[in-house]
């Protein structure tokens, strides 16, 4: 039942590197970081704001990079293919204004 909204920007000018998410809901906001991990959680509500430092995250991407080194190696399926590749490709060069049309 929760109604949100996202914004993105990838292409700002060279100073305006920012690297926050900011969660904003009725009784109060989470900011973070995406790439930075040694910058803290923060919780913001009425009471006031708490500060977390969790540690990294166990890596992502790993499960991905296993099914195509399984696929390359004949040991199983990868949902991922030149195909979709090239077609994510195509997307990342229009958001970033680099696409050769």
């Amino acid at each position: 039942g929760a109604v949100a909204s996202g914004l993105w920007c990838f292409t700002t000018f060279e100073g305006s590197h920012s690297d926050r998410t900011h969660i904003v809901g009725t009784r109060g906001k989470l900011t973070y970081s995406t790439f930075d991990l040694e910058q803290p959680l923060l919780v913001e509500t009425e009471v006031g704001t708490e500060s977390f430092l969790l540690p990294p995250p166990v890596h992502v991407q790993e499960p991905l990079i296993q099914s195509v080194t399984d696929r390359l190696l004949g040991r199983g399926t990868c949902p991922s293919t030149g195909i979709s590749a090239a077609r994510t490709n195509a997307v990342l060069e229009q958001i970033a204004g680099t696409a050769n049309d």
